[in-house]
């Protein structure tokens, strides 16, 4: 066991320095790249720098600037909250609606409706000749309260309101219909209060600051290069060069890092706004099934009648 453990150990070192000299010899050619190409061939061993560094961290061979604990905490914070937002908004539309086809047939309607009004010509061109019903699908299809009260409806007739049980299904059919109609109200209100404004920013604030976390990281990994090149300049002029450009990258970064933050607090600020969406939701709730049971109480009494 301890000549096998011996054997890896040493294949493993050999493989580190195997791969140690490809990268000396890639950074030459990138070095050359430099001197012969110029902004074309920085441009290409800018990507080849970001992908070297990020190899080498990946493998424990290159020293990683960290983010400061302040930082790290509120973009962690700022993340679970868009996950958690997410999975709570998609779980209430499975409450507000269980058939699937109806879920997505109305999210389709949205993002059409949103796509309608972008500042994008070329995404607003696209959404102008897709063949869709315009205004709220909700609007158009009838509920399970309104399907369920027009059954009723046409059975009492059917049988006719001569008897009790064709004069009590006409009136409770009725009632159904009212609730039905309710309900749609009671749907266009909580996807104006509450699911309109979760979308807006799990699409654009959200969307913004995923797109300055990645500049940050490229940020990132552009300084961490440079500084690597540093460590291995071979000359007083390539470490003077080094240094001024570890000097820039600093600085590049340093302004990132900061647009990020600023973005992240923001973000983190308005996360409070979330529990006026919520309550907004509780009272819509609440209003309807209010209204619903007074109105099946009343249906009830005049059966009792």
């Amino acid at each position: 066991f301890l000549r096998f453990r011996s054997f890896k150990l040493s294949y493993y070192n050999e493989y580190k320095s195997y791969l140690s000299n490809i990268m000396s010899s890639m950074e030459e050619v990138g070095q050359s790249l430099r001197d012969g190409l110029g902004t074309l061939g920085s441009l290409t061993v800018k990507g080849f720098d970001r992908a070297k560094q990020f190899s080498q961290e990946k493998m424990g061979n290159a020293v990683k600037t960290e983010y400061d604990q302040d930082y790290t905490l509120l973009s962690s914070r700022v993340d679970s909250t868009r996950v958690w937002i997410n999975s709570t908004t998609n779980a209430a539309r499975n409450f507000l609606q269980p058939n699937v086809g109806a879920r997505l047939e109305d999210m389709f309607t949205e993002k059409v409706t949103a796509a309608e009004s972008s500042q994008n010509q070329t995404i607003k061109d696209i959404a102008a000749i897709i063949p869709i019903r315009k205004g709220s699908t909700v609007d158009k299809r009838a509920s399970y309260a309104e399907i369920l009260g027009n059954t009723m409806k046409q059975g009492g007739m059917e049988i006719g309101d001569s008897t009790d049980v064709g004069r009590n299904l006409v009136e409770v059919g009725a009632t159904f219909e009212r609730i039905g109609i309710l309900e749609k109200e009671y749907l266009g209100d909580v996807f104006g209060k509450f699911f309109k404004p979760f979308s807006t920013h799990l699409q654009v604030e959200w969307g913004n600051i995923n797109t300055e976390k990645r500049r940050l990281e490229l940020a990132r990994l552009d300084l961490d290069a440079a500084k690597s090149k540093v460590k291995g300049a071979r000359t007083p002029e390539l470490m003077q060069q080094y240094e001024q450009k570890v000097r820039e990258s600093q600085a590049a970064f340093d302004r990132q890092f900061e647009q990020t933050k600023i973005l992240l607090t923001d973000a983190d600020r308005k996360s409070a706004d979330f529990k006026q969406y919520l309550e907004e939701f509780i009272r819509s709730t609440m209003v309807f099934h209010n209204q619903a049971h007074k109105m099946l109480e009343e249906a009830y009494e005049q059966m009792k009648k």
